[in-house]
């Protein structure tokens, strides 16, 4: 089968022989936010044709690919939901020549009712052998970092921050520009960050201090980047995160690693889980569906 992970800004596609092992990798910037509408066959076709004229015809797709703008929305299911349920939620595409699915996404809703959604972590949490524990936390890094609480195996309630977001367009957008164009590599800046946020002060005015600290010669323009790096991983930790939480991060291990490090100024404990999460989701997913 071919599995793919299709996401906002990215798309990765593995081909697997019928042990579930990898016999091919490809991965591009085609990400779905960039696929004209009723375009996404083409799209697909131009990363795996070479596949699918070798004879594959299974594909199983998660990510924004089953969005509303994306190939075809695949519903959300609402939490908590199990595994069953959302192999249940698999939808199956029309197409001419192979047999292609998407992973549904899922909703819920914070303690105001304001909703809240995900599309392609679930089948990475899906791919960790600590899900099957029943009570894991988990804190998926990225542009929209999820942090996701199980009950009793299932995924239960869920929280997006867009600290990834804020991160780029603070240092695009706004009066900090100037000094954080320098790559975020400071370990000592980002812990000084990180320190910061958990001290008082609301965090717009702890964003201007990236500005005044470099203004006044106490930090130099090479580490803000890092130093502001910090202060939003810190806010987000010390506003989401329980101090008692032992946390499963899942993501791109650099990031993890800075969420580990974050974490750990904060007194919490954090396993990094390891790298393929969304393939070995989409591997249990797929055994369990009747092609």
């Amino acid at each position: 089968m071919i599995a793919v992970n299709w996401g906002t800004t990215n798309f990765r596609a593995y081909k697997l022989n019928a042990q579930g092992q990898v016999e091919g990798e490809k991965s591009s910037n085609r990400g779905a936010v960039i696929v004209p509408a009723g375009s996404f066959q083409q799209a697909l076709m131009a990363e795996v044709k070479d596949w699918l004229d070798a004879g594959e015809v299974q594909i199983l797709m998660c990510g924004m690919v089953g969005a509303r703008r994306g190939w075809k929305e695949a519903p959300y299911l609402p939490v908590p939901a199990d595994f069953e349920q959302m192999v249940q939620g698999v939808i199956k595409l029309e197409v001419d020549g192979f047999d292609a699915r998407i992973v549904p996404g899922l909703i819920g809703a914070d303690s105001a009712g304001v909703p809240d959604v995900m599309r392609g972590e679930e089948t990475e949490i899906m791919g960790c052998s600590a899900e099957a524990g029943g009570a894991a936390h988990f804190c998926l890094p990225g542009t929209h970092t999820k942090w996701v609480r199980m009950e009793e195996g299932r995924i239960g309630t869920f929280a997006t921050s867009m600290t990834g977001d804020l991160f780029r367009a603070i240092r695009e957008s706004t009066i900090l520009r100037s000094c954080t164009q320098h790559e975020p590599n400071d370990d000592e800046a980002f812990l000084l960050g990180v320190a910061r946020a958990g001290q008082d002060g609301e965090l717009g005015h702890q964003l201007f201090g990236v500005r005044t600290l470099v203004l006044t010669g106490k930090m130099n323009d090479k580490s803000a980047s890092s130093y502001l790096s910090g202060l939003l991983i810190g806010n987000e930790i010390r506003e989401t995160a329980r101090k008692e939480d032992s946390v499963h991060l899942i993501g791109e291990p650099s990031l993890c690693l800075l969420y580990q490090k974050a974490m750990r100024e904060f007194g919490m404990n954090s396993t990094i889980e390891p790298e393929g999460a969304a393939l070995r989701g989409l591997q249990r997913i797929a055994g369990s569906l009747q092609w």
